[in-house]
């Protein structure tokens, strides 16, 4: 089994005898120490029970001092005391309600001198909250700006325990900004280990290192897979590339890439599916689990925040090495499957040591194989839906473009169907919302054209995306007008949902009111706004020449593509993979 899986499954089975407060308990204080904790304050409580005596058993077994204040606001200041001479983190722990706002003065000095104090503060569960249960105050966010960081534990994932308290040490401790952070831990009964109790928890990771550790510089791939997971040589890996803002990034992931002979899988905004070796329908090649089955990699190496696609997270979760790229700071990072054995602050350097020339070529195969089924499906038929819609905007990109994608169902259109893609990408990954696309794309589009002398900016957005921010079209008579065009996908309404669970027959009865949204209205009537024009399309070939012609004419444009109903538009997705199944069956 592979490696991050077969620890997460050996530390369930291992605890499954005991109870949910004692293993979340044990986790918290294992990976303070894993973290390098020397040192740990505690006030007594009920809530806090299961903490107080994991750290009681870790002092006997010599890998922790405990100190015992009776007052949470003392306990507080002990620890800011020891942190400030010693300069690493030093945890403070409490139980609920007004125990933990008393650490709140230690923490606000702690803020203001950079100093790394990690609050560990008991809780109810969730619902004892907000129904009158004794000693249960709101302790979400119970310090407000005062700590650099703030999680609520979910002690439902042991996985989820560790990889938390490893990040809030790294927070806590970081070079350029430390300062305190706040875990929320809540506990339900029983709070105290019960009498068949197995024992220790799992050891965790070789080498008793932390589960997230934070290393600042650049390392060889090899150098990387040596420290965490012994004498495996790294020849078989794969670059996930998603969304980032360094410039940097293309050309440090083609070096790197190049010189290991990894295949690239790269999000729209990640800037390098035009890469020699990036995969066109890296996704669709993942969805083949028989593929993925005979191609797991050694290392996947991930950059920037990587979400788009269920298959590109079943890659990363089941690598037997996950290493993320980012550099900011832990509180931020991207890594949903919690899976990073380290945290690298730039792209590697390559050393090409290990090369296996049969890798790339096999994953290159796989996507030349997967690229005839999509074209033949989307080149070939006369339908017009949105990923022929987002292939014909595409092509009509030339270098210095700027695309601005919106969330949803074009983003995904453009990474899964796109292929390489000329020019810049941005967009609202963030957050991934559907508001303010309009208007950030007209900013993008001033700020690009001032760059590089009224270079176009192309915005692919959904209806109901450009209908919640219309707005963003009017602007006054005194304002200059970017060279910008924004092309519509208009299917009436919420076409992701058509892909989704709820699409099934189960809930077809709700599913047009409450997910597909019908707006039923003239899209490119409601978009019309002062020195914009708008224009209507049907077909990949008038949306080309709508393309060229707001190029030549400059200022903003609205191109409004009516395509096929969300129906149809599924149920093509739903052949293309019905196809691709049916190839790797050999069917």
């Amino acid at each position: 089994m592979l490696w991050a899986i077969w620890w997460h499954d050996d530390m369930r089975e291992r605890v499954g005898s005991m109870n949910e407060s004692t293993s979340t308990a044990r986790a918290v204080v294992d990976e303070l120490i894993r973290g390098g904790m020397t040192d740990v304050v505690l006030a007594p409580g009920s809530r806090s029970a299961a903490l107080a005596l994991a750290l009681a058993s870790a002092e006997r077994a010599g890998h922790v001092t405990l100190h015992v204040r009776l007052d949470e606001r003392s306990a507080g200041y002990l620890a800011l005391g020891i942190a400030k001479v010693q300069r690493r983190p030093v945890a403070v722990v409490t139980t609920s309600g007004t125990a933990a706002v008393n650490l709140h003065p230690a923490i606000v000095e702690a803020s203001y001198s950079a100093v790394p104090l990690v609050a560990v503060t008991a809780d109810r569960p969730p619902t004892l909250r907000a129904v009158g249960a004794n000693q249960t105050i709101d302790q979400q966010h119970l310090f407000g700006g005062s700590v650099r960081w703030y999680v609520q534990v979910d002690v439902s994932d042991a996985l989820h325990v560790r990889s938390i308290v490893a990040r809030a040490l790294a927070v806590a401790r970081d070079e350029q900004h430390p300062g305190p952070v706040h875990l929320n831990v809540p506990f339900a009964d029983p709070l105290v280990p019960s009498a068949d109790d197995a024992g220790d928890i799992p050891s965790g990771r070789a080498g008793r290192l932390p589960w997230v550790r934070d290393r600042r510089g650049r390392v060889a791939p090899d150098g990387v897979l040596q420290d965490h997971v012994g004498d495996v040589s790294v020849t078989r890996g794969v670059i996930v590339v998603g969304d980032h803002d360094d410039s940097s990034v293309p050309h440090l992931v083609r070096n790197l890439a190049g010189a290991m002979g990894w295949p690239v899988i790269s999000e729209p905004s990640g800037n390098c599916t035009h890469l020699t070796q990036s995969l066109r329908h890296g996704p669709l090649i993942l969805d083949d689990e028989e593929f993925l089955a005979a191609h797991s990699p050694d290392i996947v190496l991930t950059i920037g925040s990587v979400g788009l696609h269920r298959s590109v997270a079943r890659l990363i979760a089941q690598s037997r090495t996950h290493v993320a790229v980012d550099p900011r700071p832990l509180s931020a990072l991207s890594d949903p499957s919690r899976s990073a054995v380290v945290v690298l602050s730039e792209v590697p350097l390559a050393s090409g040591a290990n090369r296996d020339p049969a890798w790339l070529e096999e994953w290159v195969t796989a996507d030349n194989s997967v690229a005839v089924i999509v074209d033949s499906a989307l080149d070939d038929s006369p339908i017009f839906t949105g990923p022929t819609a987002i292939r014909a905007v595409t092509q009509a990109l030339e270098s210095n473009d700027l695309l601005v994608c919106g969330p949803s169902w074009p983003v995904r259109h453009l990474s899964t169907f796109a292929g390489a893609i000329r020019g810049r990408v941005i967009g609202n990954r963030g957050t991934s919302g559907i508001d303010g696309i309009v208007s950030m794309a007209w900013g993008a589009a001033r700020a690009h054209g001032q760059q590089l002398n009224d270079a176009l900016t192309i915005c692919v957005l959904g209806d109901l995306t450009a209908l919640y921010d219309r707005n963003g079209l009017l602007a006054g008579a005194g304002e200059r007008h970017p060279n910008l065009v924004y092309v519509v996908i208009d299917n009436d309404g919420g076409g992701i949902f058509s892909a989704l669970e709820q699409s099934v027959p189960q809930f077809a009865i709700d599913f047009e009111r409450v997910f597909g949204t019908p707006h039923g209205t003239n899209l490119a009537a409601s978009l019309v706004a002062p020195g914009v024009t708008v224009v209507e399309v049907d077909s990949a070939t008038s949306l080309t020449a709508a393309l060229t012609a707001s190029r030549a004419a400059g200022g903003v444009h609205v191109v409004v593509a009516r395509v096929e109903s969300r129906s149809v538009e599924a149920a093509q997705i739903s052949q293309i993979a019905e196809t691709l199944k049916a190839r790797s069956s050999g069917e």
